[in-house]
């Protein structure tokens, strides 16, 4: 048996920061095949990059998919010697590792106050509105990190900011 990391294990979904395969400073990309909608990846004031609107999104509406290289925990556990990581738990042992194959998703940030929510189906993860996002906003997922990881501090600037990724 592997010993899971309980952050993976006890996640009903997270993401964690990974690194790009063969180049820790690659700039991101959007598989627009992936997404209806006119998306940039550039630089965050929350984190490294993040993905910005480029096209007014309505509410309730599909995004953007997560996608990546589905891998198991044992592979996970080897992964996260790595100095970022893309990591989205999907089902009890099945992981997705957005840094080889990712549509993009995978450098939505963090925020207690986001503007998608995580619709796992089948497998398949898709990143849905919350509300209209308006054009120049950055597309932003509240992680729920679990388990009994060390506090993670929080970033993301939200009035109503718990102060930490993995708070209550």
């Amino acid at each position: 048996m592997v010993d899971v990391p309980h952050e993976l294990a006890d996640a009903t979904t997270s993401v964690h920061n990974v690194p790009l395969p063969n180049a820790e400073h690659a700039e991101p990309r959007i598989d627009h095949a992936a997404t209806a909608f006119r998306l940039e990846a550039r630089p965050s004031p929350i984190h490294r990059f993040g993905i910005f609107v480029a096209q007014a999104i309505p509410a309730n509406v599909r995004v953007i998919e997560y996608t990546g290289e589905r891998i198991g925990y044992r592979e996970a556990e080897r992964r996260r010697e790595r100095p970022y990581l893309y990591l989205f738990w999907v089902a009890p042992g099945r992981l997705i590792d957005g840094a080889i194959g990712g549509s993009g998703a995978e450098f939505i940030n963090h925020s207690c106050a986001p503007n998608v929510v995580v619709d796992v189906t089948e497998g398949r993860v898709f990143f849905v509105s919350l509300r209209e996002i308006a054009i120049g906003e950055e597309l932003l997922l509240d992680y729920r990190v679990g388990g009994d990881a060390p506090p993670m501090p929080c970033r993301c600037g939200a009035a109503s900011c718990r102060g930490f990724l993995n708070a209550p």
